[in-house]
């Protein structure tokens, strides 16, 4: 444990509570880690339940809680449109001028990094995906990704930083990480069971999955992350599963035999129509959790995945990924392979021990002090 007594942190985000997405996770974890730091942490968000907030909590597993102070801007819940997100970073700025002291201060809020740099207040950008509207006029066009105020601007993936690397030479490429200390020793079996944990948004090939199920009647496919959703027509070796705790997670995947990460070729961040493709970016939270179990991993072959995993190494990678035949066959070709899945899952374990919340916001406190 590293010991920076005198820092504080203010992290920005514009979720509400209660929720279930990885956007919320990611945070949650950030904070709990800067915690292991010995840093307590001021969480700004829009609105929050009280009566719901302690059982919202508990779905993200927080080890330091009693160090994270969580706040909310507004009394009442508000609809996250591009108005009330400049209200919301106006009332930031005026949160944060009452403060007697510096902070390291972390924003996934983009509008409320437009006016810390106009007030003049250093801090760190986190992007996580491709700038769109009138976030991108701002930050691009207006160029406030440049912004002397903005230590560094931080991209979830390198394909990210090389998409934005003509507009900003400001920036690190951190990917999202996993706790290693959430994890038991793997060992590996016949396999059996082959599950799927995540959302059932589109893009996430949980429709691929239920064909792959028709063909392996063998198998027993587990798949965790059910909201609302509604199929006609199970196969019957399918079991949908609830959207399921943190604090689960790493159970289930370490009692699986095999883990399926079957992305089509857009992949969407969530129900709304208006969401965005994701595919090129994204840094999945549940990547690292599956290397951290050492359930061996089948992949769809996505050149972002590609800056973690590589083939017949920490896992195994489908390149016609959007039909089944091809992880009919593998699946069918390694489920005799003992040999060959305890070497994958040797190697996504020593992945994983490069891609920790300790690690990752230790970068950020070496940046800050720097």
């Amino acid at each position: 444990m590293t010991s920076f007594l005198r820092m504080k942190l203010l992290y920005i985000a514009d979720f509400k509570l209660p929720t279930n997405r990885a956007y919320a996770i990611h945070v949650f974890k950030m904070l709990d880690a800067f915690c292991d730091h010995n840093i307590s942490s001021k969480l700004l968000i829009p609105y929050f339940d009280k009566k719901k907030l302690n059982q919202s909590i508990k779905f993200f597993d927080l080890k330091n809680y009693e160090l994270i102070s969580i706040n909310r801007v507004f009394k009442k819940t508000i609809t996250m449109n591009f108005l009330n997100r400049i209200l919301f970073g106006l009332k930031v700025i005026k949160i944060i001028k009452s403060y007697d002291a510096e902070r390291l201060i972390i924003t996934r809020s983009l509008i409320s990094s437009v006016f810390l740099s106009l007030f003049r207040i250093k801090h760190f950008l986190e992007i996580h995906q491709e700038l769109r509207g009138l976030t991108k006029f701002l930050l691009i066009k207006l160029n406030f990704i440049n912004s002397k105020y903005i230590i560094k601007n931080i991209f979830i993936s390198k394909s990210l930083a090389n998409f934005y690397k003509n507009k900003t030479k400001n920036f690190k490429v951190l990917h999202d990480a996993v706790n290693l200390k959430k994890f038991k020793k793997k060992k590996i079996r016949k396999i059996k069971k082959i599950s799927y944990v995540g959302s059932f948004y589109k893009g996430r090939g949980i429709e691929l999955i239920f064909d792959i199920a028709r063909e392996l009647k063998n198998f027993k496919f587990y798949l965790y992350g059910k909201r609302d959703e509604k199929f006609n027509k199970l196969p019957k070796n399918v079991y949908l599963k609830p959207f399921v705790e943190q604090s689960k997670i790493p159970l289930i995947l370490g009692q699986s035999d095999l883990l399926l990460l079957p992305y089509l070729k857009k992949v969407y961040l969530s129900f709304d129509s208006k969401s965005s493709d994701n595919s090129k970016f994204m840094s999945p939270l549940k990547l690292f959790e599956s290397l951290a179990s050492g359930t061996p991993i089948f992949c769809s072959n996505i050149k972002v995945l590609r800056e973690v995993l590589k083939n017949d190494y920490n896992s195994i990678l489908i390149n016609d990924f959007e039909k089944k035949n091809e992880w009919i066959e593998k699946i069918i070709k390694i489920s005799t392979n003992q040999n060959k899945l305890k070497f994958i899952s040797k190697n996504a374990i020593l992945t994983s021990k490069k891609y920790t919340w300790l690690k990752r916001t230790k970068a950020f406190i070496d940046l800050y002090n720097n």
